[in-house]
């Protein structure tokens, strides 16, 4: 039991940095749409990947606990507790500051959307019907079940990535 609950702690670390790191980028980037448009989602990803790592090296601390010894299912199982409790957190987070602080977040990244589609060149009726998905998709997104899906889509993925990677680095079998 005391296991879990380090792992449910290395999670709320990782949920923590990962909110930490937009806030940073948002007071970073503020207004200016072109450097968010440019640059967000590499910065968030790589915030995503920095918070994840720790579920590496609590897997490590745990096999190091534990004999020396880590299986891949083990590994696998403690890891995706701490990316289950890291991607509600960031849910949760982006849930509070998305209306609070951005409340134009998906305007702005529509607009910016719409203007590489421009700059792209496609016909106007390409172009019109790409705008139509997209504020279809705003639409969308404004219900706070669509919204906390595609946001825990955002990072559960990169946590399961994480996960197995560490798992399979770190199993390793009595001798």
């Amino acid at each position: 039991m005391k296991a879990k609950i380090s792992f449910i702690i290395y999670g709320a670390i990782a949920g923590v940095i990962t909110i930490l790191g937009f806030i940073l980028w948002m007071a970073i980037a503020g207004e200016d749409q072109d450097l968010n448009m440019k640059y967000g989602e590499l910065i968030g990803y790589t915030f995503m990947l920095l918070a994840l790592s720790t579920v590496f090296f609590a897997l490590r601390s745990f096999r190091d606990k534990n004999d020396g010894v880590l299986s891949f299912k083990e590994g696998f199982f403690n890891g995706m507790i701490i990316v289950l409790v890291a991607s509600i957190i960031y849910v949760v987070g982006w849930m509070i500051y998305y209306p609070n602080f951005m409340p134009d977040f998906v305007d702005q990244y529509t607009q910016g959307q719409i203007a590489q589609l421009e700059a792209q060149g496609l016909s106007e009726e390409e172009l019109k019907t790409k705008v139509d998905e997209m504020k279809a998709f705003q639409e969308l997104y404004e219900q706070p079940l669509v919204m906390a899906g595609f946001t825990f889509m955002e990072i559960f993925p990169v946590g399961l990535i994480v996960t197995l990677i560490s798992s399979l680095i770190l199993k390793r079998k009595r001798n």
